[in-house]
């Protein structure tokens, strides 16, 4: 399967998007011949190579030659239908196009009927989006992934006024994708390139794991101090089994050295409540040789601002420091395993196809032992041991034991 991958380091607009395409294969006479197919002309398309910071790029450019009203949503329907692009060609542009309908009516408090497109309405962005997936289409490119979006600063005018960047329909777009602001005050992300990432890409993050078989540069307008490139990596999709579950995450941690030891259980308690994925503390010496303590704790973005706020109000420290890291976990399952003393869950950590751990729970366990007087280590290991019976597999220490046995 052949995926793309987009690196968004200096933002995306449509005609970066299709000079990515070109760049990375996309035949020029052929994307013309494609958009042919639309019921209308007065425009010209032309693509030329660019320097952008010593890379060289695609710039394309679509010259309208001839003044335009605004288009419904209803408008563009009507010239998508009524050309005689492939189908799902057509309903991935008509998915495209609904969406930024939906997010002007959000922004102006209409309905999608009455919004009018301005900029995205014209024949320039209609050629940005149709030829878009019509390239996407050619190379064969069946999953698109896309980095964390630069939307850039500022302000930018418009045919309506004066507006924040991101544009209000483009934040619109964004909802539940990462996004950041650097290195530029203009608009990076325009609505165009942010309607056809926000449709089509399946995630927005690190690379996929994927063998590279080309790769293009789509040039942006502006003189940036990056490159102003959108690049396009396309390669096949591996799709070997991961052996690791891995995760962004969060790690928090602060100095204490004056605070009573006594409270750190009531606030680990808190903190696991309250959604950390791990809590721990380490003993240290601090400035003037002081015993102290480091509390760490692992968490999702998400859950920064409570477990943050929770940290400052019961303990005494002043500050905090928090850095990003990535959580690696074998994935696991829990299994109920048979016992004399009823069902115990287990839980089974896998590599691969390969068990890497058989761990009853512990606080069921502990229960278990109280209640029947027993020693908590005996009713741990027959639990453990069961398991092992159940999954079919020779515990550890057996093996070698089995093995003197049949010679």
């Amino acid at each position: 399967m052949n995926i793309a991958y987009f690196q968004c380091n200096a933002g995306a607009s449509g005609d970066m998007i299709l000079g990515a395409l070109i760049d990375a294969g996309l035949s020029l006479e052929r994307l013309r011949e494609y958009l042919c197919a639309l019921p209308f002309g007065g425009y010209e398309l032309t693509a030329q190579k660019v320097m952008r910071k010593g890379i060289a790029a695609t710039k394309v450019e679509v010259t309208v030659k001839e003044d335009e009203t605004p288009r419904s949503l209803k408008d563009i329907e009507a010239i998508i239908h009524a050309s005689n692009l492939p189908n799902p060609v057509r309903e991935k542009c008509l998915q495209i196009f609904w969406r930024l309908a939906t997010a002007e009516a959000q922004v102006h408090g209409k309905t999608i009927d009455e919004i009018t497109f301005h900029e995205v309405g014209a024949k320039d962005a209609i050629i940005d989006i149709v030829g878009a997936v019509v390239g996407f289409s050619h190379l064969g490119i069946e999953e698109i992934y896309s980095s964390p979006l630069n939307v850039g600063s500022g302000i930018i005018e418009t045919p309506t006024g004066f507006l924040p960047v991101p544009a209000p329909a483009t934040l619109v777009l964004l909802k539940g994708i990462p996004v950041y602001s650097r290195y530029a005050e203009r608009e990076l992300l325009t609505p165009t390139g942010a309607a056809i990432l926000s449709t089509l890409s399946k995630s927005f993050g690190d690379m996929p794991l994927l063998k590279v078989k080309t790769m293009g540069y789509g040039a942006g307008s502006y003189d940036l101090s990056i490159p102003n490139v959108l690049r396009i990596i396309v390669g096949e999709k591996e799709d070997r089994e991961r052996d690791f579950l891995e995760a962004p995450a969060l790690m928090m941690e602060t100095n204490i050295d004056d605070m009573n030891p006594e409270w750190y259980d009531h606030i680990m308690r808190k903190l696991f409540a309250l959604g950390a994925m791990d809590v721990f503390i380490k003993p240290i010496q601090m400035k003037k040789n002081r015993p102290a303590a480091t509390l760490s704790v692992l968490l999702r973005r998400e859950d920064f601002p409570h477990l943050r706020d929770t940290i400052f109000a019961e303990t005494t420290t002043l500050g905090i420091r928090c850095y990003e890291v990535t959580k690696y976990m074998l994935p696991y399952e829990i299994i109920n395993v048979s016992t004399p003393w009823g069902e115990i869950p287990v839980k089974v950590g896998k590599r691969g196809n390969r068990i890497c751990l058989v761990a009853p729970e512990y606080e069921v366990c502990l229960r278990v032992a109280e209640k029947l007087n027993l020693p908590l280590k005996e009713i741990y290991d027959l639990t453990r041991f069961a398991a092992y019976d159940q999954l079919t597999i020779v515990p550890p220490g057996e093996q070698n034991k089995r093995k003197e046995e049949e010679k």
